[in-house]
């Protein structure tokens, strides 16, 4: 079964790449005939430096260019100690800058070839410039040669300016790559090579299985164990290589206390590794006696996946919204998230429910009017995109709304208990009250909407505890992507940047979603331990999820997220203690072992963020950040640049976070210094730049105010809006500040809704929040004995009080209000009668 999902799952994801992601496109080139492959490695010309000027002007012959490859040569010494790159700019007729790419020279080094990826589109005919540009602090040496231009045989060059004199007769050397998408046809084939490849692999991969089966009928535990031999002795090869290289052979740089952290790291990542290997085989699952029919189970399966994927893209569209710096994202990434809610909810009806004619039609109509809706907006690819995105709300949501009214037709009334009634009126007129008081607040619409649809699903309490699973699951796979996502291009940086954001721009939406999943993975830890045997070995999974969540929320230095950490481990702790009728003993045991783990693990989580972001060397800075070379990492910085977070810096500024101003003033004395002109530079030992290092105090003071005031700030801002609060709310998201300017938002979930929405909405809102912790309590007393995933409204509930206490929360494309909101009505469907 595990074979068909991933096969499935493979050829779905090239399918979208197809279209309409439009990955695969068509590409033709512009080739230059002046140099053979073989001449290249001996093309030589005349050295380019800083205060050397070409500028070549191109004629693109397609309109649209994704990719030009320049030929030069660069030799980077290698005593150089910080990156090496060089700037491609492409200007228009006008001369303005319309795209720009740093470089890396070791590729030119190692190509021979500049590659500058625009992947834009261009006008035919047009006059474009293009140059490179070489940094005056660079110590690598370039060539950049040239060639006539009736021997390159290309209709792009034009005069090539060099220094500023004109020349017609010379142009630097280029292959120009265009593209443009597939046509339908083209599509069409390329999807039908997807699935035939598809099935083939999958037709041999199943006769492989089937001679598996009748060679080792009877021996499959042996073989498991042998696979299992080998793949650990791998693991502790690799292990050991690593050890060598980066605590024996120290290529990572740092002092004695990183070299210690990175061997506890390696050697508890391998420990880890070994658990998720021989547990499963040394204490096997007990076989599932359940009455569901072979081919029931195998689509309770199929939806079960579809339902947990679609909740971890949709978190992740939920942290691409947060993280948007402008409102083209948060359109896109709202769709987004609608889209993939849809599907989730379609997936508690069975696919005989969901796969009807009436869904078929739909589809139909739906696919095209999409067509005609998308060529008469898709102005643009940004345009086209949104088109795209809002054709499959209009598609998905209109399946899923279909499948409730054919639902409701053939089911009887539904029926709910008195406090069931008195939850949902309570949440029906403070959606009231929003409407009211929405102002051109569309999101107000998103939170409420959508989210009822769930109430028309098909309700039963096994359903109920599927879809929380799922959701978990959905969660602590959104938090495996980003995860990958930080590995992959977010280095945790020594200055500055020393709190680490993660795939965020901010560490408060870092410490947020953080919040979240922590939230989740413990309360699927603690609804597993009921027995006081094999506390690890039964719940190994859910651990590890705790652990990780752990190691990155201490990277982040977030106190809101420590906060809310230390609340809802307490309180989860508190209602298991109760469900479960543990002991103190026993209570004690669980939070040593717990606390115990996550120490121990923290170090595999600091070296990873440590070494797999230098290893892959491929940094992203958001706009909004610094852009400095002397402190932030840039691509090609060696792995052992001392840009890179160390242990004891990490310590110390931890520890900062929690001492008085005098204290801090006085660990900093040692590192910072005044310069008589009032700005701030760090004179610690070992960072990059020293020389070139300096800060205005603006900088040093909002660091200051966010290291050692208490509530950075935030007492000032619920005075502001506390005495802003009136009946009727208002259109912006807060009042003016003492120097005239707008408040982003009040820090606070519950005054910036009593804020937009007026006074009644906000004291509902509180009353509300309330019943819903209090239902989730319920929830759990009345069902935890028997179903052990029912801890997870309380853990979101809990989650999303505490983050509101000091951050704004709720909203539906925030991770921590979609939860909140979403558990509101698993809650409303729930009798909890103290059963």
């Amino acid at each position: 079964m595990m074979v068909q999902i991933a096969i499935a799952t493979l050829t779905f994801l090239l399918l979208v790449m197809v279209w309409p992601c439009n990955v695969v496109q068509r590409h033709s080139y512009s080739r230059q005939q002046a140099v053979s492959r073989r001449e290249r490695a001996f093309l030589t010309g005349d050295r380019f430096t800083a205060s050397d000027k070409k500028l070549q002007t191109v004629t693109f012959s397609q309109d649209h260019i994704y990719q030009i490859n320049l030929y030069m040569n660069c030799v980077i010494d290698d005593e150089a100690s910080g990156a090496e790159s060089i700037l491609f700019r492409l200007y228009n007729d006008e001369f303005s800058c319309i795209y720009e790419e740093s470089i890396d020279s070791r590729h030119i080094e190692k190509k021979g070839v500049m590659t500058a990826l625009p992947d834009m589109d261009v006008d035919i005919g047009a006059l474009y410039y293009y140059e490179i540009l070489v940094s005056e602090e660079s110590h690598a040496v370039y060539e950049l040669p040239i060639a006539d231009r009736n021997t390159l045989a290309q209709t792009e060059n034009g005069v090539l300016y060099i220094d500023g004199i004109y020349n017609s007769d010379k142009s630097l050397i280029a292959d120009f790559d265009y593209s443009r998408p597939l046509t339908i046809i083209g599509v069409l084939l390329c999807d039908l090579l997807i699935l035939g490849f598809s099935l083939l692999v999958y037709f041999l991969v199943y006769c492989a299985m089937m001679i598996y089966d009748q060679r080792f009928e009877g021996n499959k535990e042996n073989v498991r164990k042998y696979f299992c031999m080998g793949i650990s002795g791998i693991a502790f090869l690799a292990a050991l290589i690593l050890i060598v290289y980066s605590v024996i052979l120290n290529r990572f740089g740092g002092e004695l206390w990183d070299r210690i952290f990175f061997l506890i790291g390696i050697i508890v990542a391998l420990l880890w590794v070994f658990s998720a290997l021989w547990i499963p085989i040394l204490y096997p699952k007990k076989k599932d006696r359940t009455r569901v029919s072979a081919r029931g189970q195998v689509s309770l399966i199929w939806r079960n996946y579809i339902q947990t994927v679609c909740f971890g893209l949709l978190f992740y569209a939920l942290c691409q919204y947060v993280n948007a710096d402008r409102n083209y994202y948060h359109y896109t990434n709202t769709r987004w998230m609608l889209i993939f809610l849809a599907i989730a909810l379609l997936m508690n009806y069975s696919e005989k429910q969901f796969i009807n004619k009436y869904s078929g039609i739909w589809i139909f109509l739906g696919a095209v009017g999409s067509v005609f809706y998308c060529r008469k907006n898709g102005i643009d690819e940004n345009t086209l995109l949104l088109a795209r995105l809002s054709c499959g709300v209009v598609v998905s949501w209109g399946v899923l709304i279909l499948n409730i009214l054919y639902d409701l037709l053939r089911m009887r009334a539904m029926t709910f208990s008195r406090q069931q009634i008195i939850f949902i009126t309570l949440w029906v007129l403070f959606a009231l009250l929003m409407y009211v008081n929405r102002y051109e607040k569309v999101w107000v619409f998103t939170a409420t909407l959508p989210f009822i649809a769930f109430l028309f699903a098909p309700n039963s309490f096994l359903m109920e505890c599927r879809f929380l699973k799922n959701f978990s699951n959905g969660v602590l796979l959104s938090f495996m992507l980003v995860t990958m996502f930080c590995f992959a291009h977010r280095p945790h940086h020594y200055w500055m940047l020393y709190r680490y954001g993660g795939i965020f721009h901010t560490v408060a939406c870092t410490g947020m979603y953080l919040a979240v999943v922590f939230g989740s993975a413990l309360a699927k830890l603690y609804g597993k331990l009921k027995n006081r045997k094999g506390m690890f070995r039964l719940c190994f999974p859910e651990y590890f999820a705790v652990v990780c969540a752990v190691g990155f929320i201490l990277l982040t230095m977030s106190r809101t997220a420590f906060l809310t950490t230390a609340v809802t481990l307490l309180s989860i702790t508190a209602l298991a203690a109760v469900v479960y009728r543990k002991t103190a003993r026993r209570i004690a045991a669980e939070l040593v072992i717990l606390a115990a783990v996550s120490l121990v693990s923290f170090p595999m989580v600091f070296t990873a963020v440590r070494m797999v972001p230098a290893v892959v060397n491929d940094p992203v800075r958001y706009d909004i950040e610094f852009q400095d070379r002397s402190f932030m990492v840039y691509e090609g910085d060696p792995i052992d640049s001392d840009k890179y977070m160390t242990v004891r810096r990490f310590f110390q500024t931890l520890f900062g976070r929690f001492q008085t101003t005098e204290q801090a003033h006085a660990q900093e004395a040692g590192n910072l210094c005044w310069r008589e002109t009032g700005t701030l530079v760090y004179t610690g030992e070992g960072l990059a730049g020293l020389g070139r290092l300096s800060f205005s105090e603006d900088h040093d003071q909002a660091e200051d105010a966010d290291g050692h005031d208490i509530s950075n700030g935030r007492f000032e801002i619920f005075g502001d809006y506390i005495k802003a609060i009136g009946f009727g709310g208002h259109p912006r998201m807060g009042p003016l500040d003492r120097k005239g300017d707008e408040y982003a938002h009040a820090h606070n979930s519950y005054l910036q809704v009593a804020y937009n929405f007026g006074l009644i909405a906000g004291i509902l809102f509180l009353v509300l929040c309330a019943a819903t912790l209090w239902r989730s309590i319920r929830f759990a007393l009345d069902y935890g004995n028997k179903y052990s995933i029912v801890f997870v409204p309380f853990a979101m509930v809990i989650v999303f009080g505490f983050i509101s206490l000091t951050e704004w929360a709720y909203h539906p494309c925030i991770p921590a209000g979609f939860s909140f909101i979403l558990m509101q009505m698993v809650l409303m469907r729930a009798d909890t009668q103290g059963k």
